[in-house]
């Protein structure tokens, strides 16, 4: 998005990093989806709602604040999962729509090492909660 914006200023792992700040997160959560919007209108007239990633961004930050193996708290495990997967689906959808969308030299699309590092990180939490659950102990 950097490239798409001409901000040489943007941090991206800072930016990713802020989402752990309480309130503060979803804020930049609210920015980055509002940001992304106003680049897809440009060559796209379907947007994104900034209010529906900020949303959903802070109830995956209520539900990943807890740990327990107490059932209600494994139900909002499952929460998290969901809807930490729902925010990231939907902003990159939209940005692989922007980046089809935009005059000039088509974006390649691709994954890189630190996407498959964060997808294998992913993957093992939700596989070591599903594990988890099953095999507790017995109420």
């Amino acid at each position: 998005m950097a490239r798409g914006t001409s901000d040489s200023g943007m941090q991206p792992i800072a930016h990713a990093l802020s989402i752990f700040v309480p309130v503060y997160g979803v804020w930049q959560a609210y920015r980055h989806f509002a940001l992304l919007d106003a680049l897809r209108r440009k060559v796209d007239p379907h947007g994104v709602d900034a209010l529906t990633g900020a949303i959903g961004t802070g109830i995956w930050w209520l539900t990943f604040t807890h740990y327990s193996t107490e059932p209600i708290f494994q139900a909002l495990d499952a929460i998290e999962l969901a809807v930490g997967t729902a925010v990231i689906l939907y902003g990159q959808h939209a940005l692989n729509a922007y980046w089809r969308s935009r005059p000039g030299t088509p974006v390649e699309e691709r994954m890189n090492e630190v996407d498959w590092i964060a997808l294998g990180v992913a993957a093992s939490f939700a596989l070591l909660t599903l594990v988890g659950a099953l095999m507790g102990p017995a109420s």
